[in-house]
């Protein structure tokens, strides 16, 4: 457990400077909040930059896990000669991107709210579909965000098992292993087969003072989700334990 940890501080370290910078930022979108207040009222369109900003955190894992294994792409000899095996090095990896995106979205979410509470006579009639709807966001971006990691992890280890047997050719591979699986998964779609192994478990969500349509979503895409999740990373894994070439 402790070398765990210790594999997860190290992890921390690489990537510590992005996370402060991107706290600095939160902190200046809520200024800029707090700007646009002073100038308009009586509007919650004040909020708008940081609903952009939440939204924006869809990104954060990928990039975390991006520089993360950039940095170590430097001293690949040394990350992949760690008693730990491949699964224990990436799995390190996703849950420090993991706990950076859920410190900086609940510190986005909890300026909100502080901001929200001057103004509440606003949002007053919406407030139940509001927070509602806020924690929906929260889960689907985090979710999101590690579907979007997990396809980082893939390409990287595709390209590093691959560049030193062909070469520059190996982006035209990471190029077709981004295209093709979308190509796949659109086909997928179509199909009675995809339906019947995705559409049960219908959940339905209603937001009757946003004057919109249910949301309709189902326990079968959410586990659809969680298995592709699940292969991608330990395919990405063995294929560190096997195919990379130092």
């Amino acid at each position: 457990m402790r070398a765990w940890v210790a594999l997860l501080k190290k992890d921390f370290k690489l990537t510590r400077t992005v996370f402060f910078v991107g706290l600095v930022i939160n902190l200046l979108i809520v200024l800029l909040t707090l700007y646009m207040g002073m100038k308009a009222d009586h509007t919650l369109l004040i909020f708008i930059p940081l609903g952009v900003a939440v939204v924006l955190h869809i990104l954060y894992v990928p990039i975390i896990l991006f520089i993360s294994l950039k940095t170590e792409a430097n001293q690949l000899h040394l990350w992949l000669h760690n008693p730990h095996p491949a699964s224990t090095l990436l799995i390190s990896k996703i849950v420090n991107g993991l706990m950076m995106l859920v410190i900086s979205l609940v510190m986005l979410y909890v300026m909100s709210g502080l901001l929200i509470i001057p103004k509440f006579n606003l949002i007053e009639a919406y407030w139940a579909d509001t927070w509602i709807s806020g924690l929906l966001i929260f889960l689907h971006i985090i979710i999101i965000s590690i579907i979007i990691g997990v396809w980082v992890l893939f390409l990287w280890a595709l390209y590093q098992s691959l560049k030193f047997s062909i070469g520059r050719w190996s982006w035209l591979v990471v190029i077709g292993a981004v295209i093709i699986p979308y190509w796949i998964d659109v086909l997928l779609e179509s199909t009675k087969l995809y339906r019947l192994v995705t559409k049960w478990g219908s959940m339905t969500y209603e937001f009757p003072s946003f004057s919109l349509q249910p949301i309709q979503t189902y326990a079968g895409e959410y586990l659809y989700t969680f298995l592709i999740i699940i292969g991608l990373f330990f395919l990405s894994a063995w294929i560190v334990d096997n195919k990379v070439e130092v």
